[in-house]
Order: structure tokens, then sequence, then C-alpha cells
């Protein structure tokens, strides 16, 4: 709390270590964080459900994935490109009025207590982007737009209200990303591991309560369930058989994805390309679009396409998760298009499994369901793609709603972490930066 020092304002700790104006009391604090709270699960679930409509007025599917193959092609690219092209306009215009003020870099900083103010009018421009490229069947995660909006709210509420705003926009976060992925261990792990929020005491405290709130709210109010309904048979046993097939496959896919996306950030791309910025744009919205259009099981965020390859993976599916989710993802965050690339990593790392798959049947091998190393690779994906272990070991298990899978799970999670740590010693000695950090697209 704050208390009027002999030089005016300093900082106090307070008896429940909340930053907030000491004046008001504890019940308006509970106010502003159920507020939060609320606010981010509905957002989560709302943003979904209005591009899920979109789609359905424009293709007369709801998902993305059956809205790529009820449209013709032809139509397909051009509907994605020109989503891509305004998305990665808007885009690049907020970022350049804000600049560091808004992404879910920025949202992080806020919720570690850090004197970073986000613009809520930036953050509404982004957040309008990613619900466009999401409408029109762009290879591109939503969820990043989800995390970002609930935790430039809380931390706008909590600076307009008296505080700095770290431990509504922890809240915000938390409650944002499990109602978004139906994970609330994970979303702790999330912000604890990934957006380094262990720094802040006050900040953790929030993200816990954030996440178990909105989880119950988004389960017991508006219906939210496993983002993978049913485990399809799949044992402990099976998934550890198909981690010895998933393993090198899925952390090289992931891997490849994520050096992909950061070394082609819409940064970068802006500084080569700083004289012809709308031709860059352009092409790079046209791969976008030429990828869903070739890949139709690309198109989305790949949760659809994974939800598939439970009953009839297919060779077709496989290269559309490696290739087109690969190629479609990268191109379009590298034109400025805001959105997540979380789900589509694990997409990613799928798809580079599943082909490992079939090609050791083409040659007379008999692996285990493609169910259970999808389970195992999109395990790796999170330990490699997002740099997280400890998130992705309670994730997975948390999509397909079942902790009993936890330990196997955090058996393969560990080898691809040894994996992945030998590729950042190679690079090192041949003296190449890695691709550490949080990056806007981290959700």
């Amino acid at each position: 709390m704050l208390s009027r020092g002999k030089h005016g304002p300093m900082e106090q700790p307070s008896a429940v270590g909340l930053d907030f104006d000491p004046r008001r009391p504890w019940i308006a604090t509970l106010a502003l964080f159920t507020i939060v709270v609320l606010f981010a699960a509905t957002f989560a679930h709302g943003f979904k459900l209005a591009a899920e409509k979109f789609l359905g007025l424009i293709s007369g599917e709801s998902g993305p994935v059956a809205a790529a193959h009820a449209v013709p092609r032809i139509e397909v690219g051009v509907i994605v490109t020109a989503a891509v092209m305004v998305a990665a306009l808007l885009g690049r215009w907020s970022h350049a009025q804000w600049a560091d003020r808004l992404g879910v870099e920025a949202v992080a900083a806020s919720a570690r207590g850090e004197d970073r103010k986000i613009s809520v009018c930036g953050s509404a421009i982004r957040i309008i982007g990613t619900w466009l490229v999401t409408a029109a069947m762009t290879s591109i995660g939503r969820e990043a737009a989800i995390i970002e909006g609930s935790g430039a709210f809380g931390s706008a509420l909590g600076r307009k209200t008296g505080g700095r705003g770290d431990a509504l926009a922890a809240a915000g976060i938390a409650a944002g990303f499990a109602a978004a992925y139906h994970a609330p261990i994970a979303a702790i792990f999330y912000l604890d591991e990934h957006l380094n929020v262990r720094r802040s005491k006050r900040g953790m405290l929030f993200t816990i309560a954030g996440a178990i709130a909105g989880h119950v709210f988004s389960t017991r109010v508006l219906g939210g369930h496993p983002v993978f309904p049913t485990r399809r048979s799949a044992t402990t046993s099976a998934i550890a058989a198909g981690a010895v097939i998933a393993l090198v496959p899925a952390t090289l896919g992931a891997r490849l994805f994520i050096e992909a996306r950061v070394r082609l950030a819409p940064k970068t791309v802006a500084e080569r390309f700083a004289t012809r910025p709308l031709m860059v744009v352009a092409i790079l919205a046209i791969f976008a679009g030429a990828s869903v259009a070739v890949f139709r099981d690309a198109a989305g965020n790949g949760m659809e396409a994974l939800r598939t390859s439970a009953s009839t993976a297919t060779v077709g599916l496989a290269i559309a998760l490696a290739v087109g989710k690969l190629v479609g993802t990268t191109a379009a965050l590298a034109s400025g298009a805001p959105g997540g690339a979380l789900t589509p990593t694990l997409s990613v790392a799928a798809g580079f499994a599943l082909l490992a798959t079939f090609g050791l049947t083409a040659i007379g091998m008999k692996p285990s369901n493609p169910w259970e190393i999808t389970i195992a690779a999109m395990a790796v994906g999170l330990a490699v793609g997002l740099r997280s272990p400890l998130m992705a070991i309670v994730m997975v298990p948390e999509l397909v709603g079942d902790y009993s899978l936890i330990p196997v799970i955090a058996a393969v999670v560990a080898v691809a972490w040894l994996i992945d740590r030998q590729i950042d010693r190679v690079l090192v000695r041949e003296g190449q930066w890695l691709p550490d950090g949080i990056h806007d697209e981290d959700g």
C-alpha cells in the first residue's frame, strides 16, 4: 500500500500484500477482481463464438477447417490474403503509435509490477485485427488476443482505481488463459514460468486466484469443457510408446517453427524492407492465403484439425499441419498481423510426428495409434516451441481432460527438453542467438 511519509508517498507492505489505495476497503478489491475475472472468461468465450458465427455466415460451417473445405480454394485464398493484409496494417499502425504499450510482452511486464502502462486503445485495435484473421480462416492462433485483452483490461482498471494494475493484470491473464484452454493449472505455470510473474508475490497470488475463478466461471456458467473432450482410449503405456516415435520429429518441428517466427518477426522484417513495407506485407499475406487454399486442414488455430487426428489421421492432414501450418502462421505473423502461436505450435509438432508415423507405416512397421502419438507430440511442442516445459507437463493433460497422464507426459517433456538444450549448445558454439524471451504471439 501507499502511505505518506516525511518526503511524500512511500511504499509500505500491507497485511494482505495488495498494492491498492489504503482508503479502499478489501471488499472493493474483491469486487474489482471479480469484474476482471468475469470479463476475461466471457471475452475468451465471446471471441471464439463471434468468429464461429461469422464463419457460419460466409460458409455455412462454424469451424475454420470445415469452412475452408466448404468454400472454393480461390475464394479461400482471397479471403485469407485480404484479411491478413488489413490485420497487418492495423497491427503495424498500432505498434507505431503505442510501441511498447501493447502486446503479450507488455501485459506480462505490467503483471510483474513493472512501470509499464498499457494502451487499451492499441490493444483493442490489435484484438480487432486478430478477430478478423481468425474469422477469415487464417492459419493463426486467437488466444494471444484473449491474453492481451484480459491483461490490458485488468491493468487499466487497476490503475484507474488507485493501484498500479499489476495484480489485476495477472488475474485477467490467468482467467483468460484458463477459460480459453480449459487449463487452470497450466495458466498458473504460463504466468509463473513463461511470463516470469513469479517476480511479484502479489502477482502470483492474483494469478492463482484468477486461474481458479476463471476456470470455475467458464465451466460452471459458460459451458466450457476440455478442448479434446474424450481420450479416444489413450493409455499411458500407449502414449509412452508413441513418444518414442514423436520425440525427435516433434522437437525438430517445434524448434523450426519458433526459429522461423522469431527470426521473421514483424519488427525484423520491417527493418530489412523499410523502403517497401506494403509490398512485403502483400507478399506475406499471399503466402498466408495460399497456405490455407492449398492445405485446407491448416485453417484456423489448429485445434479443429487436431481433433480430427484423434479419429481419422491421414497423410494429407499431417502435411497440412507440418507444412501448411508452419508456412501459413509464420507468414501471417511476419506480415504484422496480430495473433498467437501457441496452438499452431501444437499443430506443427503433431504434424511432424504424424509424418514420421506414416513413414514408418510405409516401410512395414506398425506404430502406436496416431492419437497417442499426437498427445506426446503436443507436449513436446509446448516444451520446445514455447520453451515452457513445466506448462507443457500439465497443459496437455488438461487439454484432453485427464490429469492421470501427467507422469508420462513429464517423462516425454524431460527428454524433449534435453534434446532442445543440446540444440541450444550447438547454436551457441556457432555464434547463433537463441529464441528466448517473451514474444507477442506467445499465446
